[in-house]
Parts: structure tokens; C-alpha cells; sequence
């Protein structure tokens, strides 16, 4: 039997939305690449290999930009993997951690000369004060307040999450005995428990009216984490967590899962902006 031309267009236009639908499957099974970026302290000169250089940010952020890498949201990661939304080719998140002043003073200004944003990680006890609460020595460096770094969030270079509200400690600290948000020895489920929800909810109520962005990330300090903490945190609503392991992450749409615990590397002063770039090529 012959076909006329307008069967030969049917199938042609079936064939044509099959092989679309297999590519569109064949995306969603592969998904798509993440690396993220840790920084802490900024200065104009370095005490140490977390604290980076305005000369050397800015010439590390300059290579990104100039191999073709955009820096994306949260909100953009999150449309990703809950609708499909296309991210840019080669997508970058970049992160600080603890809240510095710096990150206001230094690290902006070179974000948004050069188009790109940040999420910074804010320890809740600390967030514009001056003094340590648990030994009332001097904050230093010091950290900014979520008033100080509104322009910034409401501009959209910065989005500011949870290092957690005080559980950003060590035992040998001696004032709670804990790492980070791992238990203490014998702690039963029900404390532990208790203690990560207060904690989260103390984070909340401080922050509750004073930033633009919703909460929907937290950075485990020093990288610590249980699955007891992780599934917690998801219940509480938050999207995001995130690790100190150094490797890239896979973004899978439909799957929220990919969000939890995800990888960063952190960024030092020797690493020049090549090298940052070679890094992130690699791993994409």
C-alpha cells in the first residue's frame, strides 16, 4: 500500500518526536554537572590558605568568567532538578562560609562587577555581633549582620543560609562537648534530635524578616554529618546540604535527593585562576 505525502509527514513528525523524547530521557538519566566552590575570609593579604586575596578572588572569579563559566543560585539549581529548567553550560555554585565581613567589603563587589552571585553560609550566633558568645573574646575577623548584607541579597550577588545556629563548634572547644552536629557519646535519638530541631529553630527565629531569600540550605560544619542530621533537616524543609568532601556533584531532574550532602572544593590562595578553571573543566 502506498503511502500519500501526508502519511509520510505523520511519520516523519513521530519519528521526529520520539527521537525527541528519547534525547530528553536520555538528559534527565544523565543529568547535569555541579561543581561548587568553598571560600571563607577575605583580606588584602593572606594569613593562610583559606584566606584569599582580593587580587587573587578577583583573578580566580576573572578566569571563570572568561572560560565560559556562569555562577547560578540555589533557585536556579532547585528549578533544575524540580521542573527541568536548563541551566548554562557551564555552571558554577559558589559558596562562603561563616558570615565574614569580607564577604560583603571585598568578595561583592568582584561578583557583581563580573555578573556572578554567592551563597554564604551565616553561623547564626554570630551574625553581627562583635563578641563571641561563649567567651566573650572579639569576633575577628569580624561578621556582618543580614541588615549589612541586604543591598547585596536584594541586588541578587548574595543569598544567605545556615551554617547552623551554634553547633559550629568543636568538643575541644569545651563549651558543648560536640562536633559539629554529630551526637555526644550515649546520647540517646530523642536529645539529639531535640537539640538539632532547637538549633535549626533558634537559626530561624533570628533570621526570621531580615533576609530576602528563603531558607533552604545549610553547610555542615567542618563537613560533619549523620544520616540521622540529614533526614532531620530534609523534614524541616531544608533543600539543600551540603559537605566539605572535595568533588563535583550530579544534578538529576525529579530527584531532590541529588541536593543532600553535596560536594565542594575548597578554594585556596595558591590556587591561581588557571588552575581553578582546569579544576572545574575536569570535572565537568
Amino acid at each position: 500500500m502506498k503511502l500519500g505525502w501526508k502519511q509520510w509527514a505523520a511519520l516523519a513528525l513521530a519519528m521526529l518526536l520520539l527521537l525527541l523524547g528519547f534525547n530528553i530521557l536520555r538528559a534527565r538519566r544523565q543529568g547535569q554537572v555541579l561543581p561548587v566552590l568553598m571560600y571563607h575570609h577575605f583580606a588584602q593579604e593572606s594569613t593562610g590558605d583559606t584566606v584569599v586575596t582580593v587580587q587573587t578572588f578577583r583573578r580566580q572569579m576573572t578566569a571563570l568568567k572568561e572560560a565560559g563559566f556562569t555562577a547560578v543560585s540555589l533557585g536556579q539549581v532547585l528549578a533544575y532538578v524540580r521542573e527541568g529548567e536548563p541551566l548554562p553550560d557551564k555552571p558554577v555554585l559558589i559558596t562562603m562560609d561563616d558570615g565574614y565581613t569580607s564577604n560583603l567589603t571585598l568578595a561583592a563587589p568582584i561578583l557583581e562587577e563580573l555578573g556572578f552571585r554567592a551563597t554564604v553560609f551565616v553561623i547564626g550566633i554570630n551574625e553581627g555581633e562583635a563578641l563571641y558568645a561563649h567567651s566573650g573574646q572579639p569576633l575577628s575577623p569580624p561578621r556582618f549582620s543580614y541588615e549589612e548584607a541586604a543591598p547585596w541579597v536584594e541586588k541578587g550577588v548574595l543569598d544567605l543560609q545556615s551554617h547552623t545556629y551554634d553547633l559550629h563548634q568543636l568538643a575541644s572547644y569545651g563549651y558543648s562537648g560536640r562536633d559539629g552536629v554529630l551526637p555526644l557519646e550515649g546520647e540517646s535519638s530523642e536529645a539529639y534530635e531535640a537539640v538539632l530541631r532547637e538549633d535549626l529553630a533558634q537559626f530561624r527565629q533570628r533570621r526570621e524578616g531580615r533576609a530576602a531569600t528563603d531558607l533552604v540550605a545549610l553547610a555542615y560544619p567542618f563537613g560533619y554529618w549523620t544520616e540521622e542530621a540529614d533526614r532531620l533537616l530534609e523534614e524541616e524543609g531544608i533543600l539543600f546540604t551540603f559537605t566539605i568532601q572535595e568533588r563535583s556533584n550530579r544534578l538529576l531532574p525529579g530527584d531532590l535527593s541529588c541536593l543532600r550532602r553535596m560536594g565542594r572544593y575548597n578554594v585556596t590562595e595558591g590556587w591561581d585562576g588557571p588552575e581553578l578553571v582546569k579544576r572545574l573543566e575536569d570535572a565537568l
